[in-house]
C-alpha cells in the first residue's frame, strides 16, 4: 500500500516539475521552485566534491599511518618491552646463566645407556673372579693335579 502511495506522489512530483519547467521556458522567468531545485543540487555537487577530496586525503594518511608509522611503533614498543622483561626478570630472579634451572636433565635414553654400560663392566669384572674362570685357567695351566 505504502509503495503504491509513494509511487503516485512521485509521479506527480515529476509530472510538477514538468510543467513548471513548460512554463518557464515560455515566460522565460525564472520559477521560485526550480531556482531552489538547481541551488541545491550545485550545494549537492560541491559537497560531494568537498566529501570525494576528505575522503581520498583521509584513506592516503590511513595508509601512511598502517604501512609506515604503525610498524614502526609496533617495533619501538616490543622493544621497550623486551628491556622492560629483561631488567625485573635479572631483578626478581638475578642471573639465571649457567644455573641448574636452564640446564638440562640427564634422563631419557642417554641415562639408561650408562646403566647398561655400568652394568656390563660390572659383569666383565665380576666374570674375571668366577670358579668357572679360574678352572678355565687352571686346565690351561702347566701345572698337575696333585
Amino acid at each position: 500500500m505504502v509503495s503504491i502511495i509513494l509511487f503516485y506522489f512521485s509521479g506527480a512530483v515529476i509530472v510538477l516539475l514538468l510543467l513548471a519547467k513548460i512554463w518557464e521556458t515560455k515566460r522565460r522567468k525564472p520559477l521560485g521552485v526550480l531556482t531552489l531545485i538547481s541551488k541545491g543540487d550545485t550545494r549537492l555537487r560541491s559537497l560531494s566534491h568537498i566529501a570525494a577530496h576528505s575522503y581520498g586525503d583521509l584513506k592516503e594518511r590511513g595508509e601512511f599511518f598502517v604501512k609506515k608509522q604503525l610498524p614502526l611503533h609496533t617495533r619501538n614498543f616490543l622493544n621497550k618491552s623486551e628491556a622492560v622483561i629483561k631488567e625485573k626478570s635479572q631483578k626478581y630472579l638475578g642471573d639465571i646463566r649457567n644455573t641448574k634451572l636452564l640446564k638440562p636433565k640427564n634422563e631419557g635414553i642417554s641415562e639408561f645407556f650408562k646403566n647398561i654400560s655400568e652394568m656390563e663392566k660390572e659383569t666383565a669384572a665380576g666374570l674375571e673372579d668366577t670358579p668357572e674362570n679360574l678352572a678355565i685357567d687352571s686346565q690351561n695351566s702347566e701345572e698337575e693335579v696333585k
